[in-house]
């Protein structure tokens, strides 16, 4: 199955809570990438940006689905209300409010220009290719630093 055959399984087995949600939200990451036409490898998970309130309320929803024992890496760098959750093939990873740790200071993340695309009739939000540039370079891990470098090489902002 193709990358973005199964993101949009995943959405489609949680697009009924998504539907519910209160504030505005996001797919970033690997997930916003591949959606946006960018060729991966693979991926392991889908990412939400949502609200402190929704992370909350998709805890409860999707307490079964979710794993415990599981330590974000690069946890130092990163903070949020955070969940990973086990969903088909893909893992969903909900960050309420997540904020950046840069330059001394915690930064919160906020999606500054998005496009939306229907996934199961669901309108989902997602970065553009230079908002998610942007994103990865800010996140500075070397995963992201490849993920902006391959915006660059697969599309016509070579010169960013």
């Amino acid at each position: 199955m193709r990358m973005n055959e199964k993101i949009k399984q995943t959405i489609s087995l949680i697009s009924d809570k998504l539907a519910q949600l209160q504030d505005p939200y996001w797919l970033i990451g690997s997930s916003a990438l591949v959606l946006a036409g960018i060729q991966l490898e693979a991926i392991d998970d889908v990412d939400l940006l949502t609200s402190n309130r929704d992370a909350d309320w998709l805890k409860q929803q999707w307490v079964t689905k979710k794993l415990n024992d599981y330590l974000p890496a690069n946890a130092d760098k990163f903070l949020s209300n955070f969940g990973r959750y086990k969903w088909g093939e893909l893992m969903v990873e909900v960050m309420g409010e997540l904020k950046v740790y840069q330059n001394g200071e915690w930064v919160p993340l906020k999606i500054e220009n998005w496009e939306e695309i229907e996934i199961e009739g669901l309108k989902l939000k997602i970065p553009t290719l230079l908002e998610q540039y942007r994103i990865f370079k800010l996140f500075g891990r070397d995963k992201d630093l490849k993920k902006a470098n391959l915006i660059i090489e697969q599309t016509k902002y070579s010169t960013i």
